[in-house]
């Protein structure tokens, strides 16, 4: 069943030629008043996200959201980095201070960066992911008894290790190789790529420049991984790529969440909107028991997802309501949890066969839907044979500026309509659902007031 809801402002009506009183406009619950949306998601850039899914999405008019993880990118400016005090500061520190809760994400962040980024040799086995549950459980000596040796280990070799750049690269001794930021080498994607794959309709969002375990960060070097990958992608890409975010790795830390969700209006971590309830990928929660108004479902399909599972997700968002955002990740042996190009087919062929329900949209524009549709007021006033309706929301115009979907109860007698907003002008064709009849159209929020008009016999 289509789903509507009235304004903030209740809508109002004049008497119309008929003499009865014929109720307001309403905004639907999703585009075109579809039943249900669905945001198909890549994390990680990876080469056949752009060389496999997007043409088969092209194929079938799907439109998906891609967080890029822009160090990876040819051509990219802002390289890694290690932002805060001098690497040799901190190593000759840590010889003396033991790690504590005031120093202990500093030194988690240098280790990320010289393991990550500058592949120091002693440091092969360290993964910053592997601290998550002391991490979370805020045990600072098991935090230690990592830290510590393994810093031992790097002021042991005598190197000097620079903190900047793209060559930012060990100091090495005459037999040791000097290895810079390697990107992905196999395959690599190019900015002139994703403009272009962003020109056919495709959301390109922030994915950081290296992809760390930001709960292993202290604060300057998540600012600086979200900050210069805002910067790359708002000088390649413009500023619509700055909307949307995905912390690596899916997580859910409240002290990372302070730093990314000031400075981005979307992320896909954690869902920050009150009116609307966040089922994230690793929740068993049965999505059809949400009492909210809105509900974001995230699903991630893994290599053993079976194909009747993950069209099982898209019945019961059609069912309910709901926005399913899926979350994939490799396709053909490259990336993580890599699917196949028959799984990634068949899917696509399953969610574009539902066309008539679906309103497959990009992770920005689901997002942006929801909440002009809950921020909107809506009014309408009629006269003779012709309506007014006008559609108000107190968001930031310059960043919310997605059409809605207002229905519109006409009199009975009326065959055809002209809609009217501006330049937009087109013939709007007459529904009937049982006594009631009415247009459905889309209607730029804070423009100019749309008419309707009753078409000539």
């Amino acid at each position: 069943m289509k789903q509507f809801a009235k304004s903030v402002i209740p809508a109002f009506f004049l008497m119309l030629p008929l003499g009865a009183q014929t109720p307001g406009s309403e905004i639907a619950k999703w585009q075109d008043g579809k039943d249900a949306c669905v945001s198909i998601t890549y994390d990680d850039s990876t080469p056949n996200q752009f060389r496999i899914a997007i043409p088969l999405m092209n194929e079938r008019r799907l439109p998906g959201t891609f967080f890029i993880v822009t160090g990876d990118i040819e051509g990219s400016k802002y390289q890694p980095s290690f932002a805060g005090r001098p690497i040799a500061t901190i190593l000759r520190e840590s010889a003396t201070v033991p790690t504590n809760k005031n120093n202990l994400f500093e030194r988690t962040a240098l280790l990320n960066y010289l393991q990550m980024v500058l592949e120091v040799p002693e440091l092969n086995g360290f993964r910053a992911q592997n601290l998550q549950r002391n991490i979370t459980q805020g045990n600072i000596p098991a935090l230690a008894a990592v830290v510590d040796p393994l810093l031992a280990k790097v002021r042991q070799t005598g190197r000097t290790y620079p903190s900047t750049g793209k060559s930012a690269a060990v100091s090495h001794g005459p037999n040791d190789p000097v290895r810079d930021w390697p990107g992905d080498t196999r395959y690599p994607i190019t900015w002139d790529e994703i403009r272009r794959h962003m020109a056919e309709g495709h959301e390109m969002a922030n994915h950081s420049i290296t992809h760390p375990f930001m709960p292993a960060l202290d604060e300057a070097n998540i600012a600086y991984e979200l900050d210069k990958s805002k910067q790359e992608m708002l000088e390649q890409l413009g500023p619509k790529s700055t909307f949307s975010v995905e912390a690596p790795y899916g997580i859910d830390d409240p002290r990372v969440k302070d730093v990314v969700a000031s400075r981005f209006p979307l992320t896909r971590n954690w869902v920050l909107d009150d009116f609307m309830d966040g089922i994230l990928r690793g929740d068993r929660r049965d999505p059809t028991q949400s009492k909210k108004e809105y509900l974001q479902w995230q699903r991630g399909p893994l290599s053993r997802t079976t194909l009747d599972e993950m069209k099982g997700w898209v019945d019961t968002s059609q069912a309910h309501g709901i926005w399913l955002v899926l979350a994939f990740h490799g396709i053909e042996g490259i990336g993580w949890e890599s699917l196949t190009t028959e799984t990634v087919r068949s899917y696509y062929d399953y969610i574009a066969g539902r066309e008539g329900h679906l309103w497959v949209a990009t992770f920005q524009d689901g997002a942006k839907y929801a909440r002009e549709r809950h921020n909107s007021a809506i009014a309408t006033k009629a006269s003779g044979d012709r309506i007014e309706v006008t559609v108000t929301h107190s968001l930031d115009q310059t960043l919310y500026d997605l059409p809605l979907t207002a229905k519109t109860p006409i009199p009975a007698d009326w065959k055809l309509v002209r809609f009217q907003q501006g330049q937009d002008a087109r013939w709007l064709p007459v529904h009937h659902e049982g006594d009631a009849t009415y247009v459905m159209y889309r209607i730029a929020p804070n423009g100019q007031p749309a008419t309707l008009e009753k078409a000539p016999n």
